[in-house]
């Protein structure tokens, strides 16, 4: 009962479409279409542009430090280590081996010889220096140092040297 019911309804609807029987030529298509009041603006000669080439020695691998564990690896941009201990060189700058993990998830896995130091803005442009104090505490740690800015790892720049007076001699 349902079936024939829903049969009657789809041949219902089939039967109350309108049959096309007109058929138009490309002819009456191209009058039909009215020309856009766009196309009456002249458009400017596009400028011979150069191709985009990539620069042969730009790598993102050359401008980072890689830190390995021997199974997985990250990257952090170079300047972003701030202190390595000497039993921990090998790890840091290490050729890449093993799977490729986010920042975030390779801290994760390696708390265990890895530490953040927060850096303000300022510290990483090299307008103020990072505290001697933090500085005479990472050499008493055995961990990786790692400047981080809001979490994510950033290079710090060395605070300029003021250069020493230059003496007038007359």
């Amino acid at each position: 009962m349902k079936s024939t019911l829903i049969l009657l309804a789809l041949a219902s609807v089939a039967a109350a479409a309108p049959r096309m029987t007109d058929r138009v030529t490309p002819e009456e298509i191209l009058a039909r279409q009215k020309p856009s009041p766009l196309s009456a603006i002249p458009q400017p000669a596009a400028p011979d542009e150069a191709p985009v080439v990539r620069p042969g020695e730009q790598s993102l691998i050359k401008k980072s430090e890689v830190l390995s564990d021997g199974t997985h690896w990250t990257i952090v941009p170079k300047g972003a280590v701030l202190h390595t201990p000497p039993a921990f060189a090998a790890k840091v700058g290490a050729k890449p081996i093993g799977t490729l993990l986010s920042w975030s998830e390779f801290l994760t896995a390696n708390r265990a010889w890895l530490n953040t130091e927060e850096v303000s803005f300022d510290n990483a442009a090299g307008k103020t220096a990072l505290p001697p104090a933090k500085q005479e505490n990472w050499q008493k740690q055995a961990k990786v140092v790692v400047a981080v800015h809001l979490g994510g790892p950033i290079s710090v720049r060395p605070q300029p040297q003021p250069e020493a007076p230059v003496a007038a001699t007359r």
